[in-house]
């Protein structure tokens, strides 16, 4: 299967046809199915890992996917262990080698430019990213939707002003990321605080343009 979804993209690379969202499964290290979709524009370029909410599953993601499909970035999305369509068990303990494996799927398909590569959360998603990022060391850019992190999260991108990020928080909510955004002397990195109780991917609710802004700005910072 993943030979002939390898073998369909080139082909459209070469018709300069733009694939469409393929769902398909991504081999856990322990041998679990983690069900994922992939998006790919049709020719190389960027790849993003988006990592979901920890109260909804991939499909939150689909509009800014597909934002980000139109501009030329390949994007991968995958449902938690008991979340969305993955069933299997043991979300807690494997969710650092399933996001791993997500980020290695993604940097092996094909178009992907994997010089070139970012990671975006929502809520418990961004603590996910950023310790993505820590470990991989290969996350060129990072955008985040309302959420916490640990210490060793803030520690890390305190340490690391070379990655651009992009911040959207909810009226009230401190996590300390706004904070160092706002400080950060990087030209690219960026804050947007949103209405009150409009948390993770409800933002694009309340502010329709959000997701088109953070959408460029991903576009940008990837060049």
């Amino acid at each position: 299967m993943k030979l002939l979804i390898s073998a369909l993209i080139i082909l459209m690379f070469h018709l300069g046809v733009a694939a469409q969202a393929i769902n398909f499964d991504i081999d856990a290290a322990d041998g679990a199915k983690l069900r994922a979709t992939y998006y790919s524009p049709g020719k190389p370029g960027p790849g993003i890992l988006l990592l979901h909410q920890c109260n909804m599953d991939r499909k939150s993601w689909n509009t800014l996917a597909q934002a980000l499909t139109q501009r030329g970035l390949h994007v991968l999305t995958f449902d938690y262990r008991g979340y969305g369509e993955t069933k299997a068990a043991g979300m807690r303990e494997n969710l650092t080698t399933d996001i791993d494996a997500a980020f290695s799927t993604l940097k092996a398909k094909a178009g992907v430019n994997a010089k070139l590569l970012a990671a975006g959360g929502a809520s418990c998603g961004v603590n996910n990213a950023i310790q993505l990022a820590r470990r991989s060391g290969e996350i060129k850019g990072l955008l985040f939707l309302t959420g916490p992190t640990t210490a060793s999260g803030l520690a890390f991108l305190k340490e690391h002003p070379e990655i651009p990020i992009f911040n959207a928080d909810e009226e009230g909510f401190d996590s300390g990321i706004g904070t160092l955004v706002q400080n950060s002397k990087h030209p690219a990195s960026t804050h947007h605080n949103v209405g009150k109780g409009w948390h993770g991917v409800l933002m694009f609710d309340k502010d329709p343009s959000l997701l088109a802004t953070m959408a460029d700005w991903v576009t940008r910072v990837l060049r």
